[in-house]
């Protein structure tokens, strides 16, 4: 079961229930530091007990330091982001004023996942040119180059030569890069927050492909 750690309020039931999802609350104050703290490590030590490893932090300034010495990790966004990394490439490369008809497009990666797959299969014939730096990208780039008439180049260690390259997990990359880490800040058609959002694709209760990428921010932005 996901945590959930919320602000105290004058109802704190054990568990709250999103779009069907089943978390396991836990309650800090907000506002007064020394009481702040030490609602934390309450809440913190509350979660464990219960098994829980990973969290949805709500409350606002809880301290997440207390949380990880507890074991209690925050959810993080980055495998929603890989899972919609088509529509966020996209609305980046609007925001940036690139026409991908005519840019090189690169993908970089230390493995191949199924949500890579589908973002680069959904976005291969919108892009003039197409880089593949991923382990056992052969298969793919003449499936792509088969199916779709993609010109696509599979890379090594060498440069990319790309316009943009799109990088996941800890791949290198160079030049002008959008990277699917935690670093990125991607704002959904959604009132949830992304913590929210990630635990709910994860649990099966979110459809991924229904989420609309309204803007993307990187750490250089």
């Amino acid at each position: 079961m996901f945590g959930m750690v919320c602000a105290h309020a004058a109802q704190e039931p054990r568990e709250r229930v999103v779009e069907g999802v089943r978390f396991r609350a836990a309650y800090v104050t907000e506002g007064d530091a020394l009481r702040a703290r030490m609602s934390c490590r309450g809440a913190a030590r509350s979660l464990a007990r219960a098994g829980v490893r990973e969290a949805v932090f709500l409350a606002e300034g809880a301290e997440r330091a207390a949380f990880a010495k507890r074991g209690v990790m925050p959810i993080s966004a980055v495998p929603l982001y890989c899972a919609t990394a088509a529509e966020i490439v996209r609305r980046y490369l609007a925001q940036e004023g690139m026409d991908p008809r005519g840019i090189t497009l690169a993908f970089a990666a230390k493995r191949l996942t199924p949500e890579l797959c589908g973002a680069i299969g959904s976005l291969a014939s919108n892009v003039r040119y197409l880089v593949l730096r991923v382990p056992d990208g052969a298969s793919l780039a003449r499936r792509l180059q088969r199916e779709r008439g993609v010109a696509v180049r599979l890379c090594g260690e060498e440069r990319a030569h790309a316009d943009l390259t799109v990088a996941l997990d800890e791949a290198e990359a160079e030049g002008a890069v959008l990277r699917l880490d935690d670093s990125l800040c991607v704002t959904y058609d959604s009132p949830y927050p992304n913590e929210l959002l990630a635990a709910l694709w994860r649990a099966g209760a979110l459809d991924a492909d229904q989420l609309k990428v309204l803007s993307v921010s990187t750490a250089e932005s």
